[in-house]
């Protein structure tokens, strides 16, 4: 099911220039920080909008596999 999610005027992101020049460290702290956070359920959810990324320990690492297949796909175009 998909919903729509209304963004706040306090929420910000990044935007490609940004985090293009974005040290490592500083991708990391945006990531904890910024990009996602974990609830008092222990849900990973995204910091804009709040929705749920992933609920058990197994969605995490479809995500992580996910995005392990998007890495790849990235450094071939480089």
């Amino acid at each position: 099911m998909r919903i729509q999610i209304n963004v706040d005027s306090e929420s910000c992101a990044a935007d490609i220039p940004e985090m293009r020049a974005m040290p490592l460290d500083g991708y990391a702290s945006y990531i904890a920080n910024d990009l996602f956070f974990i609830d008092h359920h222990d849900i990973l959810r995204a910091v804009i909008g709040e929705y749920p990324i992933a609920t058990t320990a197994d969605q995490t690492e479809q995500l992580i596999c996910y995005l392990q297949g998007i890495a790849l796909r990235m450094r071939a175009a480089e």
